[in-house]
């Protein structure tokens, strides 16, 4: 009943997990991932416990080893399916015998796509496609969503995704070991939403590109008032753009998100 992607970006050192479901609330099952450690995806009828304890187990083996850890003392193990990339970048898939048709796996370099309940093998071959470019994960992973759903994704329809990334270099907020965690719980349209509330935490924690308030300004001040605030200070504040406001410039995603309200 669900399509994921695990992944690992050496260049950014870090893991990744993207996944979307006609199933309410998707991401607060499957994608797993820790910094350094590796990432997992636990899907189909989910043992939600392969989430933490492959977390645990990839501390010390690989991939293959921690998908036989895992299914080899799970009675259910055929109604399982899981994905997992280890600490060097290694990925494989399980899926169980019985998890409902269309339902399998392909793994390549630094990732693994898997899914069931599925249109048919396309989906995943488009997915696959997507993770074999080169690219940041915030693009890949949600690129990868958007080419499996084209392909007809989850056979009963759309509800749910999620995307999780871990993080070193690029933690949104200190010691949080996350670059991104979003996720959209119950939509129509869960992907495309997806990617708007990506955008969206882009231009929240990463506009670093800045420009001067005051080349802007007439402009700036006819929005703001258009909006109902009297500064551009009180509009960044109450909206938690504050940060990206500093030294009389603006992030340049700000600013054009600002004059497209």
């Amino acid at each position: 009943m669900t399509f994921s992607v695990v992944a690992y970006d050496p260049e950014k050192d870090e893991w990744g997990v993207a996944v979307a479901s006609k199933y309410l609330s998707v991401g607060s099952v499957v994608p797993w991932a820790i910094h350094g450690v590796g990432c997992v995806a636990t899907q189909a009828m989910a043992n939600y416990s392969y989430g933490p304890n492959g977390l645990s187990l990839l501390k010390e083996k690989g991939a293959e080893e921690t998908i036989k850890s895992l299914t080899s003392v799970d009675n259910d193990r055929e109604h399982r399916q899981i994905g997992v990339v280890d600490r060097h970048g290694n990925a494989a898939s399980f899926t169980g015998k019985k998890c409902f048709d269309y339902a399998g796996s392909i793994t390549g370099k630094n990732f693994a796509v898997q899914g069931n309940i599925l249109a048919g093998p396309e989906v995943l071959k488009r997915m696959a496609a997507v993770m074999e470019r080169s690219g940041p994960l915030e693009f890949r992973l949600l690129d990868c969503l958007k080419a499996g759903e084209s392909a007809g994704g989850d056979r009963r329809g759309r509800q749910s995704a999620a995307i999780l990334i871990a993080s070193k270099e690029r933690e949104f907020e200190p010691d949080s070991g996350k670059f991104m965690e979003i996720r959209v719980e119950d939509h129509s349209d869960p992907v495309t939403e997806l990617e708007r509330i990506r955008d969206l935490w882009l231009l929240t924690f990463y506009d670093n590109e800045m420009v001067s308030l005051e080349d802007y300004r007439d402009q700036i001040n006819s929005k703001i008032k258009s909006l109902g605030y009297s500064t551009i200070e009180q509009w960044a504040s109450i909206n938690n753009f504050e940060h990206n406001l500093k030294d009389g410039k603006i992030g340049r995603k700000t600013l054009d998100y600002l004059l497209s309200r």
